[in-house]
């Protein structure tokens, strides 16, 4: 904020927003008059700023979308801007949204109360997404997974999707959205409650057959073996480097089977391979006691064996560990 003993040079607008014979077109073209008088100013004071805000707030309920987006393209460069204002125009502007008044970003980021605001803000796009999205604050997460104006599709969507496979919270904040798409909702089949698992595999299956998508893969008994190797020996280091192997994924593919919440995606792997029930008992029964016990966590694993078709274990792994290999869809879901 810049110090000024300028006269107010807003002082006008009260009597003119008073008057019924105002026209519209008038109220309009003198708010974006004084709008470009604000931002030109050489300087503004504490007095001057709270006049200014307190007078256009008294405007901006009768003002237009068209109005309210050429005074956000007018202020957005002024850190003077009232925070107010920047509110206003971001609630009641929906073409413009909160991206629109990036002057007010430093000041909505400088705390973490700024940051949530700005997370639940409508209109939020993605530039200030993406700048709350560096800090890696959980409830700012939250509240953007939530933000029905945050789009999937967009870049901070995707980066709220992969920290979504290793944050269930942040994944049952995403599958309450009715707008996900068929494969955003496969990358958060792990944190689904087992209706949800159903409906997605449904979903997988339609969108895999209108594609004519045929996916298989079958292991060799050498393969296997291997498999079954490094069960018995607990090596779940060396069992998921087989599984990266077998199913082509990069390297650096990260599984976590072991992790509490991430054992449903073993027994998808197994399908996606045509592994059959009978070795993959024997691969959970010996690669982790976790996986067995209970009895009831084994049965359900098993079942998943069973209920999920090959191709639709394969498209749900790919979009759990957010890789494509085999499917040769490559991000197009």
């Amino acid at each position: 904020m810049a110090s000024s003993a300028n006269p107010d040079p807003w002082s006008g607008l009260s009597g003119f927003g008073s008057s019924e014979g105002a026209t519209s077109d008038a109220r309009a073209a003198l708010l974006r008059i004084n709008a470009e008088m604000f931002v030109a100013a050489p300087a503004r004071d504490r007095e001057s700023i709270e006049t200014f805000e307190a007078l256009v707030l008294g405007f901006l309920p009768r003002a237009d979308s068209a109005t309210l987006a050429e005074l956000a393209r007018i202020l957005a460069p002024c850190e003077d801007t009232p925070a107010s204002i920047r509110d206003h125009l971001a609630r009641h502007s929906p073409t413009v949204g909160a991206a629109s008044c990036p002057g007010g970003w430093r000041h909505e980021l400088a705390t973490a109360e700024g940051r949530l605001r700005l997370a639940r803000r409508s209109g939020i796009a993605a530039p200030a997404a993406d700048r709350l999205l560096v800090l890696g604050e959980e409830p700012v997460e939250d509240a953007l997974a939530g933000n029905p104006d945050l789009p999937p599709g967009c870049a901070p969507f995707a980066t709220l999707l992969q920290r979504a496979r290793h944050r269930p919270a942040l994944a049952g904040i995403l599958l309450a959205r009715p707008d996900l798409g068929t494969m955003d909702e496969a990358a958060l089949y792990l944190a689904a409650d087992r209706a949800r698992r159903h409906a997605i595999r449904e979903r997988v299956a339609a969108h895999l057959a209108r594609r004519r998508v045929s996916l298989a893969c079958r292991l060799s008994q050498d393969d296997v073996a291997d498999l079954l190797a490094a069960s018995r020996k607990g090596d779940d280091g060396r069992f998921e480097a087989l599984l990266t192997a077998a199913l082509g994924f990069p390297a650096t593919t990260e599984w976590r089977l072991l992790r509490i919440g991430r054992h449903r995606l073993l027994a998808l792997a197994l399908k996606a391979l045509g592994v059959s029930r009978r070795d993959g008992g024997r691969i959970l029964l010996t690669l982790h006691p976790a996986l067995s016990h209970p009895l009831s966590a084994l049965k359900e694993l098993l079942r998943e064996m069973r209920d999920v078709p090959e191709p639709v274990a394969l498209s749900l792994v790919e979009a759990i560990l957010g890789v494509r290999a085999l499917s040769g869809e490559g991000g197009a879901h």
